[in-house]
């Protein structure tokens, strides 16, 4: 924001969140490719997000990362590989894939002893005993036609079915399926959608409505399921799409949609429930020619610089929404593909610290089906550049008397000789924008002198170099002019 400072000083931040008036981001403020920080004594620093390079060879179709004893595996062509040099060269084919190149989920093993389980979107089911794998027959499960989730509390597995059923396994048993281990939730909430654990407790989510349950032990093995609903815990908003679900720290966060009220973004902390989308979001996602379907929407967290991110991919509308949930504020990533630039290529998130050589940050690249690492010491990306990009509001300062900016200093981290930003500005409500001059960000005084005069203006920053890059706000040196 901008705050007068004296008669002739005024402070523009870069920091702002995403402010659309019509759902397009291509008018208003907006933060691309960075995130903000609160700073002691500096005011709100603008910090460029973290960069990505290639971590294996291996390319195809991005399906996603599973853990087997502590190792870190990755997905690429119905093909596992293990995330490190030896395992690369050891592929470990998923058999009887009914439809190929869907994306998994997983309920990792941290022991030898014990299968971990992948899914993919069409609900089939496989286990995994570091070797190989086998898929589910059970015909309990496989009739029920499971939607893409799968959970794990106190020794039994659980899914959803299309027709909004719970089902369980056996005890430690994800090839069996009793035919009674099942419970149906309110029939007004529709269809189901996804199933999750949040916490110690199993979510069910359907269309319209999200139902809890806790394990009550309450049947043995074999004859009914052990869950019972927390009757507290019952919801109205449902899950639009169960590849946005994501727990992040104990928290999980969705796509949520209602019959009356549209698609938001909702987070449940605890057993309370809370809309993390402003306005703005909103008329992103409700936007009535979007069709969020599970193959051009995903979700994923991700820890790392000393936030974390719920990370919203719309590839439909080459739009990557970023949710900063260390500072509550919404901006966009996005990466150059070929020259062009588009929705965020990363899907997934695995953090492998000390296992087997992965130690890191991982995303996959949608485009090309290889690993990539993730780290703050990264400051361009395995696809091309980082276009980090700050739009301001537009800003009259409580006048629409013409304001002359004689000097605009620009208050950040020095930087190596020849590191340059580039500053334009817009006076006609974002139509068109000013030819960019830049600010030398080696030198002691970052300024720019003679930046014209205006009523109403908005600001652009854009860097693209190959360094990190931390802005604090600009000073701006105005003088004022009769109307």
């Amino acid at each position: 924001m901008a705050t007068a400072q004296s008669n002739n000083e005024i402070s523009i931040s870069w920091g702002h969140p995403i402010g659309t008036r019509d759902g397009t981001l291509t008018t208003d403020a907006k933060m691309v490719n960075c995130f903000m920080e609160k700073e002691e004594g500096e005011g709100v620093a603008v910090v460029k997000r973290p960069g990505t390079s290639y971590a294996s060879t291996i390319t195809g179709t991005a399906q996603g990362f599973f853990k087997f004893n502590g190792a870190p595996y990755f997905i690429v062509n119905d093909t596992a590989y293990g995330l490190h040099p030896v395992g690369q060269n050891s592929p470990i084919a998923i058999p009887s894939v009914s439809n190929p190149h869907q994306f998994f989920t997983s309920i990792d093993s941290q022991a030898a002893t014990v299968n971990s389980v992948v899914q993919n979107q069409e609900g089939e089911l496989w286990t995994f005993n570091g070797s190989t794998f086998t898929k589910v027959t059970d015909s309990n499960y496989v009739s029920n036609v499971p939607v893409f989730g799968i959970a794990y509390l106190d020794g039994v597995y659980y899914a959803m079915t299309l027709s909004g059923k719970l089902i369980g396994s056996a005890i430690n048993d994800p090839t069996t399926w009793p035919a009674l281990d099942f419970v149906q939730a309110d029939i007004e909430f529709g269809q189901g959608v996804t199933v999750s654990r949040h916490l110690n407790y199993i979510l069910a989510f359907y269309q319209s409505g999200l139902q809890v349950y806790y394990d009550a032990n309450a049947a043995p093995n074999g004859s009914g399921i052990t869950l019972n609903p927390v009757l507290s815990a019952s919801f109205r908003t449902g899950a639009y799409n169960a590849a946005t679900v994501s727990e992040i720290n104990d928290v999980t966060y969705f796509v949520g949609s209602t019959p009356l009220y549209g698609r938001s973004v909702q987070a449940l902390n605890g057993l309370n429930m809370q809309k993390i989308s402003d306005q703005y979001i909103e008329r992103i996602l409700n936007n009535t020619a979007l069709d969020l379907n599970s193959l051009n929407i995903w979700s994923f967290g991700i820890q790392i610089a000393g936030h974390s991110f719920y990370v919203l991919n719309i590839s439909q509308i080459n739009l990557t929404l970023v949710y900063d949930i260390t500072t509550g504020i919404w901006g966009t990533w996005s990466s150059v593909v070929g020259g062009v630039e588009q929705h965020f290529v990363g899907r997934g998130y695995l953090s492998a610290f000390g296992a087997q050589g992965a130690f890191g940050d991982y995303t996959q690249d949608t485009t090309t089906g290889q690993v990539m690492s993730i780290s703050p010491s990264l400051y361009t990306d395995a696809t091309g550049n980082i276009n980090m990009t700050c739009v301001t509001p537009n800003y009259d300062w409580g006048t629409l008397n013409w304001k002359r900016f004689a000097v605009m200093q620009q208050i950040a981290d020095t930087q190596t000789a020849g590191t340059m930003v580039n500053v334009s500005y817009s006076d006609d409500d974002y139509q068109t924008f000013s030819t960019p001059r830049q600010i030398d960000m080696s030198t002691v005084r970052k300024q720019m002198r003679n930046c014209g005069s205006s009523r109403r203006r908005a600001w652009m920053l854009q860097y693209t170099g190959n360094t990190p890059m931390r802005l604090n706000e600009m000073k701006v040196l105005t003088a004022g002019l009769p109307r």
